[in-house]
């Protein structure tokens, strides 16, 4: 029991009650001590958290997991030290367990220990060759003895296993620069911009999102959901925390984006009603009551809560985003765009407000050579935006212009070489090849 649980979070508090009786009803159950240490470790709650994973090892002293966390735990509280002492401790009481190569491994890069981390990448490599970690692990490795081709060699390993995986491209990026590969470099490292590790799944880590209940992460966890198509989970999980937060005027921000993206924009404005109720200067609330507008028809007022928000904040794009698809809404797509180009001053990185602009000219405006520089604009931004690429490939060969098809075209193969508009564009332009070479 923690000492200050009165001061946690409410909806922590409730959660944290409810899992400790279930405990004590059976406090010599390995499974509900190890389920306590999750829900401690899951919320922060670290020094707890290795208690209830002690507990667990010692009523199952022949299962790994709890030696696991105890030395996850340890590395939390700050002790690498006894971290890594933990890690390797457990590799030898368990050598036929990935996970624990894996968690040596980048405690010891973590340590600086190199050599060790090389071993345990090995290790895991051997017993898990399907596991794009081993092979990160030893490219990072080898970037750290400056041997960079070797490096390449197991990062681009690495990225086939797990294309998604923003920590292999950012590593493969490095060994691209340190083999002069510049233009490979700039698409890896843009690839893995904001590149974050997670260690590898367990049993144990597959349950974490299930008992976490601090805000934070109940809003990125709605935001996943919301991003997966499934924005129906984001409303439950945030009508939940409403319950404990009742007024908070973040929950019910974010909640009433969920009901906005979920088809339910009368509940979001009647939400977002209330929260300019309590602060008629929250800006979010404003842009969120556009969205509920212009979703519900009520375009007048959409533009109306725009402007409010941009008036407020003038140099934050969000609102100018939203007036113009307020203004879209009702066919004034000049002045949309107008809008657009507003936001895009306030953010001049959005590589997403450009494609938008380029949509708005193509498909509303029939300015195509606009598009095309917009969505240009887009792919320098962003030099991995295969959409844009795209765009531009399908436009220049429309245009009857095969150079500039063909230069695009050979950027999606380089990008995203199974993509389905690949074989089309492709073919496309050999029917204008071919038509141009006729008439020459």
């Amino acid at each position: 029991m923690p000492a200050d649980l009165e001061r946690l979070d409410p909806q922590l508090r409730a959660y944290l009650v409810e899992k400790l009786n279930w405990v004590r009803e059976k406090p010599r159950d390995a499974n509900r001590q190890s389920t306590l240490g999750m829900v401690y470790a899951s919320n922060g709650l670290w020094e707890q958290a290795r208690e209830a994973f002690r507990n667990a090892g010692r009523l199952a002293a022949r299962q790994p997991l709890p030696a696991v966390y105890v030395a996850v735990a340890t590395q939390e509280l700050g002790d690498a030290k006894e971290a890594l002492r933990l890690f390797r401790e457990l590799t030898v009481r368990f050598p036929d367990f990935p996970p624990a190569y894996a968690r040596l491994g980048d405690a010891s890069l973590r340590a600086g220990e190199v050599a060790s981390a090389e071993a345990a990448f090995r290790r895991l490599v051997a017993s898990a060759p399907g596991e794009w970690r081993g092979y990160s692990g030893m490219g990072d490795v080898k970037l750290r003895y400056g041997e960079y081709a070797e490096a390449a060699k197991e990062l681009e390993k690495a990225t086939q296993l797990a294309p998604s995986e923003k920590i292999a491209h950012h590593l493969l990026g490095l060994a691209y620069l340190g083999l002069g590969r510049a233009e490979d470099a700039e698409i890896e490292l843009r690839r893995g911009l904001n590149a974050q590790y997670y260690p590898m799944p367990d049993a144990w880590e597959a349950t974490a999102s299930q008992h976490m209940k601090l805000l934070p992460d109940l809003f990125e966890m709605a935001k996943q959901y919301s991003a997966a198509g499934k924005p129906d989970k984001a409303v439950a999980i945030l009508e939940e925390a409403l319950k404990f937060h009742p007024g908070n005027l973040g929950v019910m921000n974010h909640l009433a984006v969920a009901y906005n993206e979920s088809g339910l924009p009368q509940k979001g404005r009647d939400l977002l009603l209330q929260v300019i109720g309590r602060n008629n200067r929250n800006v979010s609330a404003y842009v969120g009551l556009s969205y509920s507008c212009t979703a519900l028809g009520d375009y007048d007022g959409a533009i109306s809560y725009a402007c409010r928000a941009i008036e407020l904040a003038t140099n934050n794009a969000q609102g100018y985003v939203a007036k113009a698809n307020a203004l879209l809404a009702r066919e004034q797509d000049n002045d949309a765009l107008a809008a657009l180009e507003s936001a895009f001053r306030c953010d001049p990185n959005s590589a997403d407000i450009q494609m938008t602009m380029g949509d708005v000219c193509l498909k509303n405006l029939n300015l195509t050579k606009e598009a095309i520089e917009h969505y240009e604009s887009a792919a320098k931004l962003d030099p991995v935006l295969v959409s844009a690429y795209v765009r531009i490939a399908q436009l220049h060969i429309e245009s009857s212009e095969p150079g500039q098809s063909r230069e695009a075209i050979s950027r999606i193969r380089k990008l995203a070489p199974t993509s389905p508009s690949l074989k089309l564009l492709e073919e496309r332009l050999r029917i204008l090849e071919q038509q141009k070479s006729g008439r020459d």
